[in-house]
């Protein structure tokens, strides 16, 4: 690192950051709102600031990079208990069990899991709407938890594991991310809105969620569909599937780029991956299983939702009740129609406008869906780099809110409605003076 380059300012700047970043990582538990707050708020500043220096070198950011990566290692997730179900799924894979087959709530009962001490502690942590679920984690979700479970039987052990694979992987996508940077002659300093972002840091490397590993994934099929390279792009969109299930909301808006001929066979090649790898865990007798643990997110789950919970409010003063069965899947029709709309209609796209309808795209399918965790947002923070568009950094800042429902302000509240409120106007605020202007709010996302 450079010191003539990176001033003291620069410096102060980063440790600040990776204080903030640190302590977010270690002690602080998602329910003592006002410091998860403040250390979030300080580390977003932190990375902020950090962005919008010019003169800092490259390579200094990666330093920056890898010590607040690297400092998650140390910690146990504080935030969420999502990692007991994902050792858990990996762990009866071992012993010969399908996770797709079977409940946890049954499988404790059984002898061999009931006399294990390291089953009953993954149980233990496992969430009860979990334990009464099967598994919702597609094929390489599902490789990624037996790879952890393959050294030990100590979640400590077994946790850094996991998040060596993750940390693995998103090295790699922002390998290739930075390729595409370099394609298209933009700054490559532009990798590090995703690499230093609180949000992308705090729910990969820190609550161990797979949004990263999925993007990771996606970017890398993107940069193959660049270099016109079918089936390895088919290849790499088919893991980023089986990772989460999100890319198949942005698979369309590849016809405009690719036209009829290219992205039918990109499509069918793509289509006969996905199949492959899902037939590793899926058959006809518990294909269901998969399908109904993802109902769950349509028809009884509702957290941040913005166009959701005004329409039951309607509903509960035209039924009595919340119709959270008939809403859920009339929203989220809704938000799919629209979003394919976007993705069909209009000419020939370059690949950043392809980008800029994704992103669009992905946003008004979330305005419509009845759950939109904070760990969803990271696929559009990670696609809007390619853009001149900052209204996803933004959004990862603000939703970093709802965190409040599990602190001093319950989902019911009427203060968490108001953030909630306050989350979507200013998000869709920024939207429309990017779109409208022309310009973007945040200069170093340029």
């Amino acid at each position: 690192m450079n010191a003539g380059t990176n001033s003291w300012s620069t410096h102060f700047i980063s440790l600040l950051y990776l204080v903030f970043i640190g302590a977010l990582f270690s002690w602080v538990g998602r329910a003592n709102t006002t410091v998860l707050f403040t250390l979030y708020g300080g580390s977003f500043l932190g990375y902020v600031l950090l962005l919008y220096k010019k003169n800092v070198s490259f390579n200094y950011l990666i330093g920056v990079g890898l010590i607040a990566h690297l400092t998650a290692f140390f910690f146990l997730p504080n935030l969420s208990p999502d990692y007991y179900r994902f050792l858990w799924d990996g762990a009866i894979t071992w012993t010969g069990k399908n996770p797709f087959d079977h409940l946890p709530k049954d499988l404790i009962l059984q002898d061999e899991y009931k006399s294990a001490p390291y089953m009953q502690e993954l149980y233990s942590g496992i969430t009860e709407l979990s334990q009464r679920h099967y598994t919702c984690y597609p094929t390489i979700n599902q490789g990624y938890f037996v790879i952890a479970n393959a050294f030990s039987n100590s979640v400590t052990v077994n946790l850094i594991v996991l998040k060596s694979l993750i940390f693995i992987t998103q090295i790699i996508g922002l390998r290739y991310l930075l390729k595409i940077l370099e394609h298209f002659r933009l700054s490559r300093k532009k990798m590090f809105i995703l690499a230093l972002n609180p949000l992308w840091l705090i729910e990969t490397m820190g609550n161990v969620h797979f949004e990263g590993v999925m993007l990771s994934f996606f970017v890398i099929g993107l940069y193959f569909l660049i270099q016109q390279k079918w089936i390895w792009a088919a290849l790499f969109l088919a893991f980023a599937i089986h990772v989460k299930l999100i890319p198949l909301v942005l698979l369309p808006f590849l016809l405009r780029y690719l036209g009829w001929q290219k992205s039918a066979f990109v499509y069918s090649a793509t289509g006969i991956f996905v199949v492959l790898l899902a037939i590793v865990y899926l058959r006809l007798d518990n294909y269901m299983n998969f399908l109904n643990s993802l109902d769950l997110y349509f028809h009884a789950f509702e957290f941040n939702s913005f166009l959701y919970y005004h329409y039951l409010q309607y509903g509960k003063d035209i039924y009595g009740w919340f119709r959270t069965d008939i809403y859920g899947e009339n929203l989220s029709k809704m938000g799919m129609f629209i979003t394919l709309c976007l993705a069909f209609f209009g000419g020939k796209r370059d690949f950043v406008s392809m980008l800029n309808y994704m992103i669009f795209g992905l946003t008004v399918y979330y305005l419509f869906a009845t759950t939109v965790h904070p760990w969803y947002v990271i696929t559009i923070l990670g696609l809007s780099i390619f853009t001149r568009f900052s209204f996803g950094i933004v959004w990862s800042g603000l939703i970093f809110i709802t965190y409040a429902a599990y602190g001093y302000w319950s989902k019911g509240s009427d203060t968490f409605f108001w953030l909630i409120q306050l989350e979507y106007l200013i998000l869709l605020g920024v939207m429309a003076y990017e779109l409208i202007s022309k310009r973007t709010l945040l200069r170093f996302a340029e």
